[in-house]
């Protein structure tokens, strides 16, 4: 009797290490994700503002900016992040599976963007970022993957599932592409600029974007919406498999650079993977806005930033239909907002902890508004406003989540027991004295 005692306690130490573990290295990601983020968007309004400084290390910012946003902040973001963060949780489990290997590929994600910032885009920051992201996809897989095996309930998965399980696929499929190519620029010594190889990654990034980003949008209007997941899934892994299908077959034919270089014909990997993005993107908004339509809307604070992912998304299609680009750079910008969507749902619905909602619709209000201006042509001061709303918004969302965190209230909602297993109470009901 005493032995089992021990082995029980023991085994809840375990567990709560493990979710301790998985809780600590989503909070990294999302660190290094809002550093690399701080760097490139600050470097971007420098530049537009004409203010970049031609010393230190803005130079390489200036350089390197795009990888920066794509590499260092959308993935480690809506994938990494989120997942250490709410996956276990969704999957109703202690933690994630291999803790050491995901701490692993934490610890080359953080150093190689470290590399990337002092040494610029070389090739070995580059593959050190490859193994250490092939570390951090593999947790998640295997921790998805061994919640249906070991459980007797086979639970069906949530939209937010559905879509970190997709776009871990994706870079599991995608990622040694890229490092195949760093590993071959670094035993070939060449010392030319691999950013256009780079540019070439953009596809697969885009996928994951969309995603990831539509799987945090239909999660946060799961409770209201009625829609169903079948044709929503099945939209999302068909855009995976035939996107990650075209851009490899292209990339082995053309090469990684040579993809982004065709001319703009719809049998170019470039352009046939922005086909089906779009093509998804409208179809998967489509399917949003119908369930949204057929119940009550409650705009709470996820759902502004789920409304506005689809507005930027959309503003993406317009400039990709009409100018034949600018969907790759709205996907960018709607990361953003699919990552507040996520931070919110985590801590409110998620979490079931009280966050002052005002201060929350503050910031969004901010980040709209510095949105419009980026994506109107304007002089170099709007720019500069731009940038200056940009930065009161993320001083909004300090705030909120300063004064979330140092109360750590819970919260209780009438509605809460039937809510999804996913969604737990929301911020915006009654505080527990």
């Amino acid at each position: 009797m005493a032995f089992a005692g021990q082995k029980s306690r023991n085994g809840k130490k375990s567990m709560n290490k493990q979710a301790a573990s998985g809780t600590g290295v989503g909070a990294g990601y999302l660190l290094v994700a809002a550093v690399a983020g701080l760097l490139g968007g600050g470097a971007s309004v420098l530049r537009q503002a004409g203010l970049m400084p031609d010393h230190g290390v803005w130079p390489v910012l200036e350089h390197i900016h795009a990888p920066l946003m794509l590499l260092f902040v959308v993935i480690p973001a809506l994938v990494c992040g989120f997942s250490n963060l709410w996956l276990p949780r969704a999957l109703r489990r202690a933690g994630m599976v291999l803790p050491a290997l995901n701490i692993a590929g934490l610890g080359l994600v953080g150093v190689s963007g470290i590399l990337a910032v002092v040494n610029g885009a070389q090739a070995p920051a580059i593959l050190l970022w490859c193994v250490g992201l092939l570390c951090a996809v593999m947790t998640v897989l295997a921790t998805i993957f061994d919640s249906r095996a070991d459980t007797e309930q086979k639970l069906p998965f949530s939209p937010f599932v559905w879509g970190e399980m997709l776009a871990s696929a994706v870079l599991l499929l995608t990622v040694p592409v890229l490092a195949a190519v760093m590993t071959h620029q670094l035993l070939s010594g060449a010392q030319g600029d691999i950013l256009p190889l780079l540019d070439g990654f953009a596809e697969p990034v885009t996928l994951v974007t969309l995603l990831a980003g539509f799987g945090l949008v239909f999660e946060a209007g799961a409770r209201a919406s009625r829609f169903s997941e079948k044709p929503v899934i099945t939209i999302m892994a068909a855009t995976a498999a035939a996107s990650v299908i075209i851009w490899t077959r292209g990339v082995f034919a053309h090469g990684l650079a040579a993809s982004v270089q065709q001319p703009g014909t719809l049998t170019s990997p470039e352009n046939a993977v922005l086909f089906a993005s779009t093509l998804a993107s409208v179809l998967l908004a489509g399917l949003w806005m119908a369930g949204t339509w057929r119940s009550r809307l409650s705009l709470r604070v996820p759902m502004l930033w789920g409304l506005g992912f689809l507005a930027v998304v959309s503003t993406g299609w317009v400039a990709q239909l009409m100018q034949g680009d600018g969907l790759h750079s709205a996907l960018q910008l709607g990361a953003v907002y699919a990552a507040f969507c996520g931070l919110y749902l985590w801590r409110g619905e998620n979490g079931g902890y009280w966050y002052p909602r005002s201060v929350a619709v503050l910031q969004f209000v901010l980040m709209a508004a510095a949105t419009g201006l980026s994506f109107s042509p304007l002089s170099a001061a709007a720019q500069i406003w731009s940038g200056g709303l940009l930065g009161a918004s993320l001083l909004c969302f300090v705030a909120t989540m300063g004064i979330s965190f140092m109360q750590n209230r819970k919260v209780t909602e009438g509605s809460a027991a039937s809510a999804q297993p996913v969604l737990a109470s929301s911020s915006e009901g009654t505080v527990q004295s």
